[in-house]
């Protein structure tokens, strides 16, 4: 037990090592320049405060969370689906790989300024438009390759011995998937959270990246840093007290079946 705790105090100690050095190049630097370049972290964090305090804390990031996963959460059911159909019917996939090599590969400030012609300053059609339309080869690509990954003999030993099909589907196939899942849930959510960040300072009147732009617009350094150090605390919860969490039980609970 004792040596239990000692590791994961080292772990700890560790994996916040890095944070330290960043937090006292920050104090150092903010020290030699003036504020509207870089804000210590003391006026960074009363930023913070005024902004917790003025109510748009909350409220500009549940509009934030809620646009993300709209968005992401169609790429991900839209992105599952055309995998599966695309690994069934290879025709289907040599005619539309091009297609997703073309939206893959095209920047997100060009899907931004399309989206913005064809929605307007939309609150959230245009947010989500781009974050679908960024991590749906994310999501495609990692799922198509779990499939590809899958082992046709025990598939058709199942088929032989007429296993029923829900059987095959979480036997043989989620198995394999599961690893290509969750990277796809982790590199995916970090480019929707950037896509919606990106879409909401360019395009749209609400959320934080909006309050980032306003920010940004009245020379507020310091809110900005806050804003910003709330968006990677947000993302590193989501990643690391619940993403990593499940994946390490789901897996667990595969290898221990």
């Amino acid at each position: 037990m004792k040596s239990f705790i000692i590791s994961k105090f080292k772990e700890i100690l560790l994996s916040t090592t890095g944070f330290i050095v960043v937090l006292l190049i920050w104090i150092y630097y903010s020290k030699q320049m003036n504020p509207l370049i870089l804000p210590s972290p003391l006026d960074t964090f009363r930023a913070f405060l005024d902004i917790y305090k003025s109510g748009t804390l909350f409220t500009n990031l549940a509009i934030t969370i809620r646009r993300t996963f709209i968005g992401y959460g169609s790429s991900l059911i839209f992105g599952f689906v055309l995998a599966i159909i695309l690994n069934k019917f290879k025709i289907l996939h040599i005619i539309s790989r091009p297609i997703i090599t073309v939206i893959q590969t095209t920047p997100p400030v060009i899907w931004l300024a399309l989206a913005v012609i064809w929605f307007g300053m939309a609150d959230n059609l245009t947010p989500i438009f781009l974050i679908f339309i960024v991590t749906l080869p994310i999501i495609f690509v990692n799922i198509f390759e779990g499939l590809q990954d899958v082992d046709i003999n025990l598939i058709e030993m199942a088929q032989v011995y007429n296993t029923d099909q829900k059987e095959i589907f979480f036997d043989i196939y989620m198995p394999s998937l599961i690893p290509y899942i969750f990277s796809a849930l982790s590199i995916g959510l970090a480019f929707a959270w950037k896509s919606t960040i990106f879409a909401e300072f360019l395009g749209s009147n609400s959320g934080v990246g909006f309050a980032l732009s306003m920010a940004n617009s009245n020379l507020n350094t310091d809110k900005l840093f806050a804003w910003s150090i709330v968006l990677i605390a947000f993302v590193l919860v989501l990643e690391y007290l619940i993403i990593k969490p499940i994946q390490r039980k789901v897996t667990g609970w595969k290898q221990n079946e």
